[in-house]
């Protein structure tokens, strides 16, 4: 015992020593944080920071700290709050309400939100006291009250009904919960209201005024309506224009609709609707379903009616008359609607092909519309008779004889432009074709450039379908206000509608007639005015020569210039001259195809196109190249394809010799100076007395555009003295002037006054000296003078 006594208190002394002795080895808290930094790095401990740096936190640690703060708040938290208190990141209280609420289903995350199964039994009893109260709610106010979806709280409040909730929901607007005493007092409202009706009243006007629940609305009353215990009927379906129709309404107006249409024979779509009756055609066919209705745009008639109408036009047709079936229907029914009742009837009648219908309702045979065709028969003859007499068809084809039509001419009265221009500038010229004269006003009028080979096009394409448009302006039998006429002289009671009609169906086919009438006289006068039309081909060879020599002299003229004013002298040589001698080839050979015409120069592209198609293989090809000849640019080509042409249709074309040569250079020139003298126009004096200036100095005769007139100056120059020369140009600058105040004044029109004073004082100015002045240019030619040898 002492031994044992001994050794407790050495044990003792020890232990007081140790706990008085000083510790030699601690840690600091910067190795701590790095023990355990060190110990998370490795994943052997778990633990989060504080976001005040000063202590860690476990996750399980966060999970029970939310939990808490979940039953602390009545089993609604918001996570974002949660961060303040629990004093971690906000990922870290995200994963692990994730994780909550993977393992307890009683707890759900809603918009950021922990919502556990007390608080929605507590939303459940607040829902509950209020649907109580007020005997219904909705969804989208218990989502504005709670914050909460609306799906969420559908399917939340849907699992509560008859358990903490007293009520059911709307299956038709699950949006909508109500007791069953609010659908029992509003089955009574639904059926007192609607039991007191007595006409058609729309539904929704009542949902208006009683402020009544639409869909639950729908519901009861169809409820109501198929039990038998309201008597009506809902139309509409359930849309806005839904009426309800108590069934004394209904009988009272269904014996309206018989007795009115068992008189009549027709029903109004707008007289149903005044009614009441929201879609009179579903219910006429609901109504009449074994009846044959007609149904139109705004009525339907019966089969009585149409009865009538077929035994109308049958009458008609067979007794060769017409019939206005408007005044065999109701004068309510509308034009349209009896234009379609008489189409559905001409559609199922079996002679339908011998009548024609016009003004939509007025039905007249074949045989009345013969014999309107019939008055005018000894009208085409006379008409025929009296148009060969006093103007004779010029141009007919062999394919116009086999169809019956007849192309008249048309160019002698209405020519394009250039073509008058040419006439003009030809005129006095004598019998020299082409003179120097041609085209003298193209300067006056010109305001654009040339575009070539275009404007040639344009121009036939032009000239083409005007003579298309007068052929039928000139082989119409009648104008319409002239058949009218005469169909009011012969029908009597017809009425003027019909009248007009009658008369445009029956333009078309009196033309063509007319133009059988005109073919068969022209055939029957052809022998007799057929030799008058032809050219002799005596008379064509004389012609065809004095062409070509002249085109030869000109040509002959046209070398004194540069390359490229000979090459426009050459364009506006084929254009003139050379398409007249054309011409008058191609119209020579028309004569043998019935398709001649008197004024050759009037033939057109198109016409020499239509003429070679129809001549022989052995002489369309010469004759196809002196076509195209036209539109090149050389009148050496010219003059070698109308050789070969003129041997391939057996023209002799006598070639000039000098004696002939100085003749018809005295001709033309004596044709210009007598059109000189005449004419008063400044620019034709210019261009006639450049053309003989050039003429008197190199005993060569040009055939020049208006255009190339300072050219021709140009090379006077050295012709004819420098005095002489001077007044010329100074003569061209005038003119000049004069042209381009002209064309300003046209492109202005009416602008400033004062501009406008000044403008034609200038122009007056102008036109004063240019009368001084011409007196002397004329004088240049026309003033006596010793005329040499060659011009002798």
């Amino acid at each position: 015992m002492a031994a044992a006594w001994e050794e407790i208190r050495r044990l003792a002394a020890d232990f007081q020593r140790a706990q008085f002795a000083e510790v030699t080895q601690r840690l600091s808290e910067r190795n701590c944080v790095e023990l355990v930094a060190k110990l998370v790095a490795d994943k052997r401990l778990d633990v989060v920071h504080t976001l005040d740096g000063k202590e860690y936190v476990t996750p399980a640690q966060i999970g029970r700290e939310v939990r808490q703060e979940l039953e602390a708040r009545a089993g609604r938290v918001n996570i974002v709050d949660l961060q303040q208190v629990i004093n971690v990141d906000l990922l870290h209280i995200e994963n692990r309400a994730n994780d909550i609420v993977k393992s307890d289903r009683a707890i759900q995350l809603v918009l950021g939100q922990l919502i556990d199964e007390s608080y929605l039994d507590q939303l459940a009893e607040e829902v509950n006291d209020k649907l109580q109260e007020t005997g219904q709610v909705t969804i989208s106010e218990l989502c504005k009250a709670y914050d909460l979806p609306g799906d969420f709280l559908t399917q939340a409040l849907s699992g509560r009904l008859g358990k903490i909730i007293r009520g059911q929901i709307d299956q038709d607007n699950r949006g909508v919960i109500f007791t069953e005493a609010f659908v029992s007092r509003h089955q009574a409202r639904i059926r007192g209201l609607f039991s007191a009706m007595t006409r058609p009243t729309p539904v929704s006007n009542l949902i208006t005024r009683y402020g009544f629940q639409e869909h639950l609305l729908y519901s009861v009353l169809e409820e109501l309506v198929n039990t038998g215990r309201l008597k009506g009927t809902v139309v509409g379906g359930r849309q806005d224009k839904a009426v309800f129709v108590p069934d004394i309404y209904a009988r009272t107006q269904s014996n309206w609709v018989d007795s009115f249409f068992k008189q009549n024979g027709y029903l109004e779509f707008d007289a149903l609707s005044r009614l009441g009756i929201p879609d009179p055609v579903s219910y006429i066919k609901k109504r009449y379903k074994s009846s044959h209705l007609l149904f139109l745009s705004a009525a339907c008639v019966g089969q009585g009616i149409v009865d009538q109408v077929e035994a109308s036009v049958d009458e008609a047709i067979s007794s060769g008359t017409w019939v206005d079936i408007a005044t065999l229907l109701p004068s309510s029914l509308s034009v349209e609607d009896s234009g379609m009742l008489l189409q559905q009837v001409m559609r199922s009648f079996n002679k339908q092909s011998s009548a024609i219908v016009f003004i939509d309702t007025v039905v007249v045979s074949e045989k009345f519309i013969n014999s309107c065709t019939d008055l005018f028969r000894d009208l085409m003859h006379q008409k025929a008779e009296k148009e060969m007499k006093n103007n004779p068809v010029h141009l007919i084809t062999e394919e116009d004889l086999k169809q019956g039509s007849i192309l008249e001419n048309s160019f002698a009265n209405k020519k394009d432009k250039k073509d008058e221009r040419r006439k003009k500038a030809t005129e006095g010229s004598g019998s020299v074709r082409g003179g120097g004269g041609g085209n003298a006003r193209e300067i006056k009028i010109k305001k654009t450039k040339k575009k070539g080979r275009k404007d040639a096009d344009s121009d036939e394409e032009s000239q083409a379908s005007s003579t298309s448009r007068n052929k039928h302006l000139e082989m119409l039998f009648m104008s319409q206000e002239e058949i009218q006429d005469v169909l009011r002289n012969h029908i009597q009671d017809c009425p003027e509608e019909l009248i007009i009609e009658l008369a445009e169906h029956l333009i078309r086919p009196l033309t063509k007639s007319y133009k059988e009438v005109v073919r068969d006289v022209f055939l029957s006068s052809t022998s007799s005015s057929g030799a008058s039309r032809k050219r002799t081909i005596k008379d064509l060879q004389e012609e065809v020569s004095n062409l070509y020599n002249n085109i030869r002299l000109f040509e002959k003229g046209a070398k004194h210039f540069t390359d490229e004013t000979q090459t426009n002298l050459a364009k506006h040589l084929l254009k003139t001259v050379c398409t007249d001698i054309t011409n008058l080839i191609f119209n020579f050979l028309a004569a043998e195809l019935m398709m001649a015409t008197d004024d050759h120069t009037a033939i057109t592209s198109e016409v020499r196109k239509k003429i070679i198609g129809k001549l022989p293989e052995e002489s369309k090809g010469a004759l196809t190249k002196l076509h195209a000849s036209l539109n090149g640019k050389s009148v050496e080509d010219f003059l070698l394809c109308l050789d070969s042409a003129a041997v391939a249709c057996d023209i002799m074309v006598k070639r000039g010799d000098k004696k002939k040569e100085r003749q018809v250079l005295f001709q033309h020139r004596q044709a210009l100076i007598e059109q000189l003298k005449v004419t008063e126009d400044p620019a034709l004096v210019l261009h006639l007395t450049s053309v003989l200036l050039f003429q008197f100095s190199t005993h060569c005769m040009v055939h020049a555009p208006g255009r190339c007139v300072p050219q021709i100056i140009a090379l006077l120059s050295t012709k004819i003295p420098e005095d002489q020369h001077s007044l010329l140009v100074k003569y061209q600058g005038l003119v000049v002037k004069q042209l381009i105040n002209q064309n300003k004044k046209i492109g202005q029109g009416d602008d400033d006054p004062m501009d406008n004073l000044e403008e034609e004082e200038a122009a007056e100015n102008i036109r004063k000296e240019l009368q001084e002045v011409t007196a002397s240019i004329k004088d240049l030619v026309l003033r006596p003078r010793k005329p040499s040898v060659t011009e002798e």
